[in-house]
């Protein structure tokens, strides 16, 4: 078993899969190969360890229901979540050839107002909510659908109204 690392932190099996199954994007660390000099108890043991890394403070997620990459979930995160055609967006929809190479749509969470917006991004393709092009900011609500190429998504906020990690965070303290 070849277990990678994509760069959005999910960690899938590279004999299998060319890509992350769950978003797409490559691998960005090998943690254990076949070739490796340790033994597998060793290794079991070092990926059981907790790892200290930053929050990403998940607030909604994308659900490709219709395109090549249906049934794929893509996760939100506070502030600006990219989507485009490269490994430099948070979103890699580089499989579908209608997507921009660029940033084509960015989905924005501002945590002060709860809510969240779809805006367009810095390519000269087009995306849409529900059926509407995406030439200002437009508020997204539960359930809406965005289109980037040949992709639809179903939106689904985690945050809004009735939750939001502000609030966790202070009554942790």
């Amino acid at each position: 078993m070849n277990l990678k690392r994509c760069v959005n932190g999910h960690y899938y099996d590279s004999d299998k899969y060319a890509e992350c199954p769950r978003c797409g994007s490559r691998d960005v660390s090998v943690l254990n190969t076949a070739k490796s000099q340790k033994k597998p108890e060793e290794a079991a043991v070092k990926m059981s360890q907790p790892v200290s890394r930053p929050k990403k403070w998940l607030t909604g997620w994308l659900v490709c229901i219709k395109g090549e990459l249906s049934g794929n979930i893509y996760e939100l995160k506070k502030g600006k979540t990219t989507i485009g055609g490269t490994d430099g967006q948070d979103i890699n929809l580089a499989s579908d050839a209608k997507v921009a190479k660029s940033c084509q749509a960015v989905i924005e969470y501002n945590p002060e107002t709860r809510r969240f917006l779809a805006s367009a991004g810095d390519s000269r393709e087009l995306s849409y909510v529900n059926g509407q092009m995406v030439l200002f900011d437009l508020e997204l609500h539960n359930r809406d659908i965005l289109q980037v190429g040949e992709e639809s998504f179903l939106f689904i906020p985690l945050c809004g109204e009735d939750f939001a990690w502000e609030e966790e965070s202070s009554q942790e303290s």
